[in-house]
């Protein structure tokens, strides 16, 4: 497994009291997921440096936001391509957002994408990605 570090939030109050955790082992990984509700505990960061890793957020209702990156510039999100057109309101990284509602994965499956992940530094390629094209929105000037 590559992954060599985890970051688990743990929200008290307006303070993150998380934990790091070097060369984590798969089951640290999965309970930390597994433990996601959406209120308190709301991301799970893990990887191998701060250029390749993954990102699964929220767990309330059992809706989580999962991506990836392994450059730290292109990101892939992972997609139910089924859901409809519209917007759930989950929290993430302590603050309540706006998400696509086809963004947003059941447990099994963010469990898949992060398994493949940890194990082979790859997308799971029976789960549907796509690819964020900005991250930033560039403002004009006057």
């Amino acid at each position: 497994m590559f992954v060599s570090n985890l970051s688990a939030e743990n929200w008290v109050g307006n303070q993150d009291e998380g934990d790091l955790i070097e060369n984590p082992t798969w089951s640290q990984i999965e309970q930390a997921i597994r433990e996601l509700n959406g209120k308190t505990k709301t991301l799970v960061t893990f990887g191998a440096d701060d250029e390749c890793y993954m990102s699964i957020g929220g767990g309330e209702l059992g809706k989580y936001i999962v991506n990836i990156t392994f450059d730290n510039v292109s990101f892939h999100n992972l997609v139910d391509p089924s859901q409809p057109d519209a917007i759930e309101k989950l929290v993430i990284g302590g603050q309540e957002g706006n998400y696509s509602a086809r963004m947003c994965v059941n447990l099994e499956t963010a469990l898949l994408a992060a398994q493949t992940f940890t194990e082979s530094r790859q997308l799971q390629i029976s789960l549907s990605w796509e690819e964020e094209k900005e991250l930033a929105v560039s403002s004009n000037k006057i």
